[in-house]
C-alpha cells in the first residue's frame, strides 16, 4: 500500500468515526428537541414528527418547508403529509 493509499484510508476511516458522532448528536439533540414539543412517542419517523411541529407563522417558516420540495423522493414518500400542510397554508 502506498503512502497516499494510507492517508486516503485515514481520512475514510476519520470521516466514517466524525459521521457516527454527528448521527449520536443528531439522534440525542432530536430527542430532546420533541420531548419539549410534547408530540406522540409513539411515531418514529422524524420527518413526521418534524411536519408536525411545524407552523406557519413567518416567512421562514414556509421557506424551510418549501426546502423540503427539493428533494423528489421525499416528496413522494410523504406526499400526503405535504398536502395536509399545504392546506394549512390556505387557511
Amino acid at each position: 500500500m502506498t503512502r497516499e493509499e494510507e492517508i486516503g484510508l485515514q481520512e475514510k476511516q476519520k470521516l466514517i468515526e466524525e459521521s457516527v458522532l454527528d448521527e449520536e448528536f443528531k439522534q440525542r439533540y432530536l430527542n430532546s428537541y420533541f420531548e419539549e414539543l410534547h408530540l406522540s412517542s409513539q411515531e418514529t419517523d422524524w420527518n413526521i414528527m418534524i411536519f408536525k411541529a411545524m407552523e406557519f407563522k413567518e416567512f421562514e417558516d414556509c421557506r424551510a418547508f418549501m426546502n423540503l420540495l427539493d428533494d423528489r423522493d421525499f416528496v413522494v414518500k410523504y406526499k400526503h403529509i405535504l398536502d395536509s400542510k399545504f392546506e394549512e397554508l390556505e387557511n
